[in-house]
């Protein structure tokens, strides 16, 4: 039977009124079914061109449709090409809808086996109405581009066998669409780059699946707001349990909807702000691997993922990931993810690398301690207590620092070469006492180049001392004398037993000159018994003594100068008056001084 309808509108008014076709055309502009029965068998090839509404006031109104029919906009009355569902109508059947105008659904719906394409080319599609449609196949088709590729809802709608997108955009708004069918494979699109089919939503609007499987569930989701970008989400469960997992992938900054990328964990170096996704599991309770997907050349180069928990307000590191490819995409995966801390938003971020090791060693109050790190770095930024000093090293991997008597922290980290600063280690000083370096002098001899040292020190166990003239000595108290006139610096350092350290200086005085005594009584009473010239430093010092008569009796060539009486042949020399020649030549810090002179000395006999 082939039937041709070419009034404006076809009305069946009869409430038992069939339709059996084979291979029928209706070319009226609208098609309204109000109150018939229609069916239409599964060889029936129907073609509306303008649209069909059925639509009743009673149940009666009824369209089984199991072949395939064509509904195409052509027609300059309202709503042309759309399919309605109106009233108390029922549509049911397993047949193929080819629609290029909207599906709008206000009636009821049974969806049976039946498939629902939208194709349309030059308009976009809308799938609305007051009751939200569960569709056994959707599939979304067509050759336009930019907003006559995207078919929008504004209501719920389901699928419970397949959606497949193809290469068009379904944009969910508000709203949800929900997948039913568990199986993973039934949500389908196109991955051709830049030919992707996606769902876009706002929010609240979701892309929902069921899942039952230990599979991977493609989650499809992008957005052609302001810049088109696909960006889906695979989804693993870990367990076969029944679970409902929704996505949203939000085509912006997150800082947008208040979800400030500078409060985070400390973890979080930077975080993308061109995107983010929406993901949660509001029905089941098994774990899931979390797998995102992004492009570097556009989106840049990140390593972890984060998740903005409402209970703590903040982004929060999802610890372990995994980097991967699939086609154009890097992906990162966080297997086993829990759930368990609410929020909705999931983002990309550069973590902080991993911190240096900081070797640290034990430190004396007002010491330097000097501190080595070990890490990946090149440039090391160390950050000590107030009141301590960085004297050399910031920077590099050696810091020395001048302590003082307090406790607290030393950190260090680095900033990697895309400018991230790694997490920090750090190590608790608490500085050993110190000893305390002092000392005292005791000047002896008629220049005072003899000087006793008289420790003065507090907590010490061991001394070293520098006498400025390049004697050292280790004892406690020493003893030294000095061999030329001046100004020496003397230098202690002390030692405690935990080996920390002070030093102190002083200067002291040491005269420069020559004393010469007239008289001396070599008697053996050990009272002035040489003729004895003390002197300070002399680099030269010789002298010669004649008697009266002007011979040479005795001479010497020495550091020190003393005559016993007798004479360089080992004879004693009488009581007398004897005249001497002296050479002497000083060595001081100024320079040579010449102190050579003449004159008389008297040799006298004590009688007992």
């Amino acid at each position: 039977m082939a039937n041709l309808f070419t009034p404006q509108k076809f009305i069946l008014q009869s409430t038992v009124a069939a339709l059996f076709f084979t291979a029928s055309s209706l070319s009226a502009q609208v098609f309204f079914n109000n109150g018939a029965q229609i069916f239409t068998a599964p060889s029936a090839i129907i073609h509306i061109n303008g649209g069909i509404e059925n639509n009743s006031a009673t149940a009666n109104g009824n369209i089984d449709h199991n072949g395939i029919m064509t509904v195409t906009v052509n027609s300059t009355f309202p709503n042309q090409g759309d399919v309605r569902l109106q009233n108390n109508s029922v549509w049911q059947g397993d047949g193929r809808i080819l629609l290029e105008g909207d599906w709008v659904n206000d009636a009821t719906f049974q969806q049976d086996l039946s498939h629902v394409t939208l194709y349309a080319s030059n308009n976009p599609q809308q799938i609305s109405g007051t009751v939200s449609t569960t569709f056994h196949v959707l599939k979304l088709t067509g050759t336009g581009t930019g907003a006559n590729r995207i078919k929008t809802q504004t209501v719920d709608a389901s699928a419970d066998s397949m959606l497949v997108l193809n290469d068009r955009e379904l944009a969910t708004d508000i709203f949800t669409f929900f997948v039913l069918n568990p199986d993973p494979s039934i949500v389908t699109n196109t991955i051709v780059p830049n030919q992707e089919g996606f769902v876009s939503s706002i929010a609240p609007g979701t892309l929902s699946r069921v899942t039952n499987s230990t599979s991977g569930y493609s989650f499809p989701t992008g957005s052609s707001r302001v810049l088109t970008r696909y960006r889906p989400v695979i989804i693993t469960p870990t367990a076969t349990a029944s679970n409902t997992f929704t996505t949203r992938f939000v085509n912006y900054n997150a800082d947008n909807d208040g979800f400030l990328r500078t409060i985070n964990d400390g973890v979080q170096c930077l975080a993308i702000d061109t995107f983010y996704h929406a993901i949660l599991r509001p029905v089941g309770n098994t774990p899931a691997d979390i797998m995102l997907h992004y492009i570097p050349s556009s989106d840049g180069n990140w390593s972890g993922m984060a998740h903005w928990r409402t209970n703590n307000n903040m982004w929060n590191d999802m610890a372990i990931t995994v980097p991967g490819n699939s086609g154009i995409f890097t992906t990162i995966e966080r297997s086993n993810w829990l759930f368990a801390n609410p929020g909705e938003p999931y983002l990309l971020t550069e973590l902080k690398p991993a911190p240096p090791t900081v070797v640290c060693p034990a430190v004396c109050e007002n010491g330097n301690g000097i501190f080595i790190v070990n890490g990946n770095g090149t440039v090391y930024t160390w950050t000590t207590p107030n009141g301590t000093v960085i004297t050399n090293g910031q920077g590099t991997d050696t810091a020395t620092v001048s302590w003082n008597n307090q406790s607290g922290y030393v950190y260090v980290n680095y900033t990697s070469l895309g400018g991230c600063p790694s997490l920090p280690d750090s190590c608790f000083i608490t500085p050993m006492s110190a000893p305390i370096a002092d000392f005292d002098t005791l000047t002896q001899g008629p220049f005072g180049n003899i000087i006793t040292f008289l420790d003065s020190s507090t907590g010490a166990t061991s001394w070293s001392w520098d006498f400025g003239d390049g004697s050292s000595s280790t004892s406690q108290n020493p003893n030294h004398q000095y061999n030329g006139g001046g100004n020496y610096t003397v230098t202690l350092y002390v030692t405690n037993a935990a080996g920390c350290t002070d030093t102190i200086q002083y200067t002291v005085r040491v005269n420069e000159g020559i004393l010469i005594p007239n008289v001396f009584t070599p008697d053996g009473d050990g009272i002035n018994d040489e003729f004895f010239i003390p002197s300070s430093g002399f680099e030269s010092f010789a002298i010669e003594i004649y008697n009266r008569w002007g011979t040479k009796v005795w001479e010497a060539n020495a550091g020190q100068i003393r005559w016993d009486g007798f004479s360089t042949s080992g004879q004693k020399m009488s009581d007398g008056t004897y005249y001497f020649v002296l050479k002497a030549f000083l060595k001081s810090q100024t320079g040579a001084k010449d102190y050579s002179t003449t004159g008389y000395i008297s040799l006298l006999t004590k009688k007992k």
